[in-house]
């Protein structure tokens, strides 16, 4: 993602720091005007789990760095955190290592569909994976969009059972342009977390794993876009 960082104050912790520090204090907080980085030690799933509250919680982007001038993007952040863990860390970090973990505000849904229809190709095909839910199953297929519509879904499959479906229901498969729509859908209708992963190009969402409600098993849905192919431009 692009987040123009020298324009945001960011938050820092070092992770092996922190680690150290968990078994004396208990947690830790990093904390600027926009964002609060928390990070508690889950006995129950051996890990440290990271919770983000402040005034962007409901839209910001977890980073990553082991020198503090290279960040990766792990995901970007939209929905209602500031209870709920966003990031877990293991503890299996090597002795002498260091990670520092950072979040800073994310652009908006619409700031982030604009930059991909900004660039997006006339015609172009790419993977599908829309599973709706654990139960429920899904779908996987090759779509094929010309000018903005779908035009043909080829090679598709049930996601659970993996057998080929031979009549698909076409109206289950989304351009890039519908996953941002069922991106801003899902966080103004409140699902409590939605992340989002993005191509290395940047340009649109790779992953997309919606969890409406976080106490509620089974009900998490994903979508996935990969193999994406501009066939024009």
């Amino acid at each position: 993602m692009n987040t123009h960082l020298s324009a945001v104050r960011v938050v820092t912790i070092p992770v092996a720091a922190v680690f150290a520090m968990l078994g004396v204090f208990g947690s830790h907080a990093a904390v600027n005007n926009e964002l609060t980085l928390r990070i508690e030690h889950a006995t129950s799933f051996d890990c440290y789990s990271v919770f983000v509250s402040g005034q962007s919680a409901t839209n910001f982007i977890v980073e990553v760095s082991d020198d503090l001038n290279s960040w990766q993007t792990v995901y970007q952040s939209l929905g209602y955190p500031g209870t709920n863990a966003v990031y877990q860390v293991s503890p299996s970090v090597e002795v002498g290592s260091r990670q520092f973990l950072r979040a800073v505000p994310g652009e908006s849904v619409h700031a982030l569909k604009q930059r991909w229809l900004e660039s997006e190709p006339n015609e172009y095909t790419f993977r599908l994976r829309r599973m709706f839910d654990f139960w429920g199953g899904g779908i996987r297929g090759t779509v094929r969009v010309e000018d903005g519509a779908i035009v043909a879904v080829t090679d598709v499959v049930d996601d659970k059972t993996e057998q080929p479906i031979t009549e698909p229901d076409l109206s289950q498969f989304l351009t890039i342009s519908e996953i941002f729509e069922e991106i801003r859908r899902e966080f103004e209708g409140g699902s409590e977390q939605v992340y989002v992963t993005c191509d290395p190009s940047d340009l649109f969402p790779a992953r997309v794993y919606i969890d409406r409600i976080i106490g509620m098993a089974d009900e998490e849905s994903i979508i996935e876009a990969t193999n994406f192919v501009p066939v024009t431009q």
